[in-house]
């Protein structure tokens, strides 16, 4: 009885995390991997546990596996012995989606700049909101940097 139950909360957790993806603009079945690899023993799972646990496709498992690769989420391992890859929370994830994050922030800060300049000799134009974004990001740009090497300092070195 007592595994059963923990092994619920494991899948309340999993949707937890899942759930919040999704809220934020990413796959639900990219947070239900995400929040499994973070819970699970041992970390490294292959492409069959993550199907099993998490009851989805293996179309699904593929293509949201490829997308967390990408995005420096997850890695790919090779276990002795084993044929099958598998899949574990990158040692940095989380310094690694603030990096990513500040690359958007930057960019963002130079559509902003760009479009102040383009509306300099437009008197008709409100450019309040434009100014407030393009001060968000500047401060922003210039403060994450710190932030991530701080943690960095803190936790790696």
């Amino acid at each position: 009885m007592a595994d059963e139950d923990i092994y619920e909360k494991k899948k309340h957790f999993v949707e937890e995390i899942s759930l919040l993806m999704e809220e934020s603009g990413k796959p639900r079945i990219a947070g239900q991997i995400m929040g499994w690899l973070m819970i699970c023993d041992p970390p490294q799972q292959s492409f069959s546990d993550l199907v099993e646990h998490l009851e989805v496709s293996k179309a699904s498992i593929s293509n949201m596996t490829r997308m967390l690769l990408q995005s420096g989420l997850i890695e790919k391992v090779r276990i002795p012995g084993e044929r099958q890859i598998h899949f574990q929370i990158q040692e940095k994830a989380w310094v690694n989606v603030l990096e990513n994050q500040l690359e958007n922030i930057t960019g963002l800060r130079k559509i902003s700049a760009n479009g102040l300049e383009l509306l300099e000799e437009d008197s008709d134009t409100d450019k309040t909101r434009l100014r407030e974004m393009n001060k968000f990001y500047q401060f922003a740009e210039k403060n994450l940097p710190k932030l991530i090497q701080q943690y960095k300092k803190e936790h790696f070195d």
